[in-house]
């Protein structure tokens, strides 16, 4: 099953993409969740490093305050 997922990540983003649109949820925080969800997948089967994680906080504060900034 890891094997499956490692090579088809790319269609399976794009399908679970589409089903959360069908869902109904808006498209920002279906981009979200889904690459939340699939850089979760991503470390866990080894194709990516938890560092890409370690830096999103100092990113989201980043983006408040440039907001906060410019209003």
């Amino acid at each position: 099953m890891v094997e499956f997922i490692i090579a088809n990540m790319a269609p399976l983003m794009f399908g679970s993409l589409v089903l959360f649109l069908l869902f109904g949820y808006p498209v920002a925080f279906a981009l979200a969740a889904n690459g939340i969800v699939f850089g979760l997948i991503g470390m866990e089967v080894g194709l990516l490093t938890p560092a890409i994680f370690q830096a999103l906080p100092e990113r989201i504060f980043g983006i408040i305050m440039f907001r906060k900034r410019n209003r």
